[in-house]
């Protein structure tokens, strides 16, 4: 019987920070891998917890135990395509060592949604997390905002939403500019601009916050290269892709055309006319791209991926929460869209399809959770 310590990056820090593919095996090639990974970033708690598998490695050796050591890497777009590679790279680890069980190490609780596909495909004899000490002269408030500003991940998920909004925003009180470049008015379109020069800073600074969440240029580059692997592979999430832009595109021109026609309205009202006409194409826009998920999985007669479900629930939740509060806000502006019935038939379906989604939600981490305990035990 032959033990294999598993390390996990599921968001590929020691690919896209230190240029090592994974899966990486042996001992030797660990090492290597943590050394270059720490130079690269000294402050990635990835290269503690390659180091841990390691020393794990070579305390289980002293025992006389046959054991490897392996680390396997995701993506950094977490989810569906990193627990794909991860499996595949855990098959492969297997393959190549002749490893009869595993054990996982792992440095937080997202790297543990992997456990279940793990679990399916080896035997998990143990679960090690592993936990950075740090120094308490860098334990600010300052310092972690500072840090945590830095990090891929926490720019997306903080960052990203505040430019996007600021960017709407400027877009929507900048409408009656875009009116006036569109009828070939520039001398209106200039005075607009000197008018609204808010809407001008909203729509800079969010152009500025999401250029710094996502690095434009750099995304551009990584979409094209897995653009061009998922061809030759037969996925189909480039042109689930461009339908789902077409999509989203046709929703801005319906919510420009909605905020534009009839009648002399102020910019919020335009603002809730354009919500109105555009909401649910671009929501649908952000499932049709989302289902690439599921048809892929269809396709290779994988398991359905179970957070495509939630994903779409929570969308389609949102989506009549706030087309419902906004026809409300129309209706007592006196500028009705949909009857009184409508709007509080949405609100209703709303709060039940969330209500079911928050119970789903909690079935799954429930089932995570007793999954982990087991393997603890």
């Amino acid at each position: 019987m032959k033990v294999l310590v598993l390390c996990i990056d599921r968001d590929d820090d020691l690919g896209h920070k230190a240029g090592i593919e994974g899966p990486v095996i042996g001992r030797s090639e660990n090492v290597r891998a943590a050394l270059a990974l720490g130079l690269a970033d000294p402050e990635d708690a990835d290269t503690n917890t390659i180091l841990a598998a390691i020393s794990t490695h070579d305390e289980l050796a002293k025992k006389e135990v046959t054991v490897d050591v392996a680390t396997i890497t995701g993506d950094v777009n977490v989810g569906y395509q990193s627990d794909i590679l991860l499996t595949k790279q855990l098959e492969e680890a297997l393959e190549v060592t002749g490893a009869t069980s595993v054990v996982l190490i792992s440095n937080g609780a997202e790297d543990e949604y992997i456990y279940p596909m793990i679990s399916s495909r080896t035997r998990v004899d143990s679960v090690r997390t592993v936990m950075v000490k740090q120094s308490k002269s860098v334990e600010s408030t300052w310092y972690y905002f500072v840090k945590q500003l830095k990090d891929t991940k926490t720019r997306r998920r903080i960052i990203a939403p505040a430019g996007i909004i600021l960017f709407a925003i400027g877009l929507l009180v900048l409408i009656p500019v875009w009116t006036a470049m569109f009828e070939s008015s520039w001398g209106e379109a200039l005075d607009e601009i000197s008018k609204n020069v808010l809407g001008v800073m909203s729509l800079v600074a969010g152009l500025i916050l999401m250029q710094n969440a996502f690095r434009f240029r750099a995304t551009f580059r990584g979409g094209v290269r897995r653009a061009r692997r998922s061809l030759y592979s037969g996925d189909v999430s480039i042109p689930l892709f461009i339908f789902a832009v077409v999509i989203f595109a046709v929703g801005l021109i319906r919510g420009y055309n909605s905020a534009t026609i009839d009648g002399d309205h102020d910019n919020f009202t335009r603002a809730l006319l354009f919500i109105d006409g555009s909401f649910y194409w671009l929501v649908g826009a952000l499932i049709v791209n989302k289902s690439k998920n599921l048809i892929n999985a269809l396709i290779r007669r994988e398991p359905i991926p179970r957070g495509f479900w939630l994903y779409t629930m929570i969308s389609v939740a949102i989506t009549f929460l706030v087309l419902g509060g906004v026809h409300y806000m129309l209706f007592a502006m006196d500028v009705p869209t949909v009857s009184e019935l409508a709007i509080y038939t949405e609100l209703g379906i709303g709060v039940t399809i969330a209500i079911f989604g928050a119970i789903l939600q909690r079935r799954i981490t429930t089932e995570v959770q007793v999954a982990k305990e087991s393997w603890r035990r």
